[in-house]
């Protein structure tokens, strides 16, 4: 495989490396640690205005119908995001933990096909929600 020289092509080149370097390193969670529930408060209150004990008991179909009802189209990807690290990191019951991974699922999907983008990293996340999924 050869360089071609190209404006931008090289940066871009660059930019492809630093993605699929953070793909691994992501993957590296020995220092991961329970976030404090009022740190993932503050997010869904100063972001979204919607507490998290709100976000733990909607169901799928109500936090759907908030999602496109209120937020605009760039705040979904976060609120899953934020949900997934909800699921992931906080001391919840094994049934609420799978509920937030299923919700996480839905805006992550919601937010790919809406905004038409595709992410490696988001791919990644789905695989790995998957995976909790199963357990």
């Amino acid at each position: 495989m050869g360089i071609r020289y190209e404006k931008d092509s090289i940066v871009d080149w660059a930019n492809e490396l630093g993605k699929f370097l953070r793909l691994i390193v992501d993957k590296y969670n020995a220092f991961d640690e329970p976030v404090a529930a009022d740190i993932l408060e503050d997010g869904y209150l100063n972001f979204f205005q919607k507490e998290r004990d709100w976000i733990h008991g909607v169901s799928e179909q109500e936090l759907f119908a908030y999602v496109n009802k209120d937020l605009q189209e760039g705040q979904i990807r976060p609120l899953g995001l934020l949900i997934l690290d909800d699921a992931k990191f906080s001391n919840v019951s094994s049934e609420l933990k799978k509920s937030l991974f299923r919700k996480a699922k839905l805006l992550l999907n919601h937010a790919s096909e809406r905004l038409e983008q595709f992410s490696f990293e988001d791919y990644e996340r789905m695989t790995e929600i998957e995976n909790e999924l199963l357990k």
